[in-house]
């Protein structure tokens, strides 16, 4: 289950680092990437190229809800890594 290496640049990023760390990533729609590992874990990511550059707020409400269900739902960016700020 690999995709093509994104174009954006902090997608692209991103996905060099979950590679290098060994998770499986597809990037097919929103959130930006689901990720998976040989463990069986789990985890939705929307990246930002920015850690200032706030979630449309369609995103937002998505990714706190799924988070309310126990889903691993994170945002990240270049500047500023993982976060579960959903604003």
């Amino acid at each position: 289950m690999r995709c093509v290496r994104p174009k954006n640049e902090a997608e692209r990023d991103f996905y060099d680092r979950m590679s290098a760390a060994g998770w499986t990533c597809t990037k097919r729609g929103w959130p930006d990437f689901f990720c998976m590992n040989e463990a069986g874990e789990i985890c939705l990511v929307e990246v930002k190229p920015r850690e200032t550059e706030r979630l449309k707020r369609e995103q937002s409400v998505i990714m706190r809800k799924l988070h309310q269900k126990g889903i691993n739902v994170l945002r990240w960016s270049p500047d500023g890594g993982f976060s579960r700020d959903f604003d």
